[in-house]
């Protein structure tokens, strides 16, 4: 019996979906290979067939879905693409996002998993967060430098929001982790290096 050309490659695709949502809601060491196999519908013998240990999965699903999907960085004015920004972050830093981490980011629910891998691991993980502050950083104004500072604090507080929201009992407090990172990360947006200057009236100006 002949088996499609991409049969294989569709296979794999399935098995790291799948294998995704699982890390997502398990964490890595939650689950093993045969419960990895058992939520994509195949057996451990043919997880192994595409990939050689959990390692191996876990450096793809970050290759595959760290940052993404993420805005247009690159067509459309400024103030466009900062609208666009804007409206990813409300997605991001939103009670919808912490209540589904399966189909969520994966930086909130694998990166202490990431920090304890492999050096390969993590240096796809360093590669895909640079390309996602980068992007970031083509939607703020500004220097360039103060344009990477702002990316990576935004980047910072949106999955610091997202991972202490989920953390704690659900309720008002949680709430407003969500709803004041989302403040204070649209505010950099559009921050301009004058803006973010101390006020003349501020203690830490005036102290002695």
């Amino acid at each position: 019996m002949r088996y499609p050309s991409d049969q294989k490659a569709r296979a794999k695709q399935t098995i790291l979906q799948a294998g995704a949502r699982a890390l997502r809601t398990n964490g890595f060491n939650g689950i093993g290979v045969d419960g990895l196999a058992a939520s994509a519908g195949v057996t451990s013998g043919a997880f192994y067939s595409n990939f050689s240990n959990k390692e191996a999965l876990l450096e793809q699903v970050i290759e595959t879905c760290l940052g993404e999907p993420f805005i247009d960085s690159e067509s459309g004015s400024l103030a466009e693409r900062q609208d666009r920004l804007k409206e990813w972050l409300a997605m991001y830093i939103s009670a919808d996002h912490r209540a589904d981490p399966a189909s969520g980011c994966v930086m909130p629910t694998l990166s202490a998993d990431v920090a304890r891998s492999n050096p390969q691991i993590r240096a796809a993980y360093g590669r895909k967060m640079l390309a996602l502050v980068y992007k970031m950083s083509n939607v703020l104004d500004g220097e360039t430098l103060d344009r990477e500072k702002r990316a990576w604090s935004i980047v910072a507080m949106m999955v610091g929001a997202v991972a202490i929201s989920r953390a704690m009992p659900d309720g008002e407090k949680a709430d407003q982790v969500l709803d004041s990172a989302l403040q204070t990360a649209i505010a950099l947006i559009a921050a301009s290096p004058g803006a973010r200057e101390r006020s003349p009236a501020s203690p830490s100006s005036t102290a002695s």
